[in-house]
């Protein structure tokens, strides 16, 4: 990340957003990055050259003018724990697409050093999203219903929790 940096800041940007995680072996980096627009063609040629690297470049406008849409009409964050299951993404994801939730963040692990010998402990967490006007029979009581049916039926604890939060600026209104 400092060599990627130093060369925003060697083509005179900044660097606004950014997100970095680690996945197995793997690093991933996403960045917003404010550079003069007649620096931005060696900005992508210095990072495409960086050795070990695969790179993608995307000029963007303001992003602080641009409006989102549609609003958010409803935020949740849901956190998964317990055993793990074949199929224990797909199952919670399923059921928060049958409801029209929108997956913004997702993050997932395994502990396999669990306290009860043999058995993998799978942890899940992330933020799902409906845009407003939300649709009509839309109830987050049902969805956390299902949510803690699935998981008696898989041995886990999976929660969604209503959330109102400034990056999301979401409200609930679906009664």
């Amino acid at each position: 990340m400092s060599d990627f940096t130093k060369i925003v800041v060697d083509e005179g940007g900044n660097v606004g957003e950014s997100q970095a995680s680690r996945l197995g072996s793997h690093f991933g980096l996403m960045m917003l990055v404010k550079i003069p627009k007649s620096h931005s063609g060696a900005l992508q040629t210095a990072v495409e050259s960086m050795a070990g690297m695969s790179t993608t470049c995307y000029t963007t406008g303001d992003p602080d003018a641009v409006e989102i849409t549609p609003k958010v009409g409803y935020s949740g964050h849901f956190t998964l724990h317990g055993a793990d299951n074949p199929g224990i993404v797909h199952k919670v994801t399923k059921i928060l697409a049958k409801h029209r939730l929108n997956i913004d963040e997702l993050k997932s692990f395994e502990d396999k050093s669990a306290p009860n010998g043999g058995l993998s402990l799978f942890h899940m967490s992330g933020i799902a999203t409906s845009p407003a006007p939300l649709a009509k029979g839309f109830d987050s009581k049902v969805i956390r219903e299902e949510l803690e049916e699935l998981g008696d039926d898989m041995n886990c604890d999976i929660t969604i929790e209503d959330m109102l939060d400034e990056k999301y600026s979401s409200s609930f209104y679906g009664g």
